[in-house]
């Protein structure tokens, strides 16, 4: 099922787990944080981080079992932090069958 308001093509999976998420800022500077993963899908996914990243930011995604890459499409503040959408670089995407965070729900 999908909310009215979601633009997305596909149905995402409410889930919980650590994904690190990497960045260079305009001076080249490495950034580099642990976010919560909230939901995923095959095209994107979000996270929950303490600090902003700029909406078309390319970032770097690491996590046991997936790595990627993804460019920023939404970032919002939350109740607790901020809510940052990624949609997945070409040639990445989702399988289920290679990764599965923990407490996957599908949605």
């Amino acid at each position: 099922m999908k909310a009215q308001n979601d633009r997305r093509k596909t149905n995402r999976e409410l889930c919980a787990d650590f994904v690190q998420i990497a960045w260079h800022d305009q001076n080249r500077s490495r950034i580099s944080y642990v976010g919560l993963l909230e939901d995923v899908g095959p095209e994107g996914l979000c996270i929950n981080l303490e600090l902003p990243v700029p909406v078309g930011q390319a970032v770097f995604l690491h996590t046991k079992g997936f790595e990627g890459e993804a460019e920023v499409r939404y970032c919002n503040l939350g109740d607790y932090g901020y809510l940052v959408g990624l949609e997945f670089a070409e040639g990445c995407s989702w399988d289920r069958e290679k990764w599965r965070p923990k407490h996957l729900l599908a949605f």
